[in-house]
């Protein structure tokens, strides 16, 4: 059985070790908002004024095509929130979740050796303070995965956590490409930011 801690006790681990426990994944550890041009004000509003969107549990909607950069500012956010404001957070897919679920599923409850963290699917419903939702209209598209991927989202609006999420397809579409209450409970929780399809990341390392 995997020992589980409270939130108190990740808020005490350093922020260099809350960052790396969020496995952002190599392709976006250097997002940044210092390194994307024309960063949209919501954003950097969302971020100055945290701690009363932490209070009140509201997020951020990224849309946008492939190669706008919604997952770098997803991240770089999600960085922001660990590392400035004694945040815990994770980083994780639509389909990474439904994955874990399903690995869960398969080994009597628990999952395998193979997870960094064996409480990973509880303490994304419960306990991370900021939860990155990537990709989620390009979750498999079963009413298993839409139905669980709802009450993922719906556990943590109950519990005011903050999550932010991305997109590719319109906003409207989460209800046809999730659910319906998926896309109300989204469009509740969270301030919507709607990119461009230019890319605006910035090749800097390290910023």
């Amino acid at each position: 059985m995997t020992e589980w801690h409270g939130v108190k006790y990740w808020r005490n681990q350093s922020k260099d070790e809350r960052t790396r426990l969020a496995e952002i994944p190599p392709s976006l550890e250097h997002s940044r908002l210092s390194n994307y041009t024309a960063v949209p004000n919501s954003v950097s509003k969302w971020l100055r004024e945290f701690p009363e969107h932490r209070e009140a549990g509201v997020g951020l909607l990224f849309a946008g095509k492939h190669g706008s950069g919604k997952s770098h500012l997803a991240v770089a956010a999600l960085r922001g929130a660990i590392r400035s404001y004694r945040q815990t957070g994770r980083y994780i897919t639509a389909n990474d979740y439904v994955r874990a679920l399903d690995d869960e599923r398969q080994n009597d409850g628990v999952l395998p050796d193979s997870y960094a963290e064996g409480n990973l699917i509880p303490y994304l419903r419960s306990m991370y303070d900021v939860v990155v939702l990537d990709d989620v209209d390009a979750i498999r598209q079963t009413s298993y995965a839409k139905r669980e991927f709802s009450d993922l989202l719906s556990s943590r609006c109950a519990k005011k956590l903050v999550t932010i999420v991305s997109c590719h397809d319109g906003i409207d579409k989460l209800k046809f490409n999730v659910t319906a209450q998926f896309h109300s409970l989204v469009r509740a929780s969270c301030v919507p930011v709607v990119l461009t399809s230019g890319d605006h990341r910035r090749s800097i390392r390290g910023a």
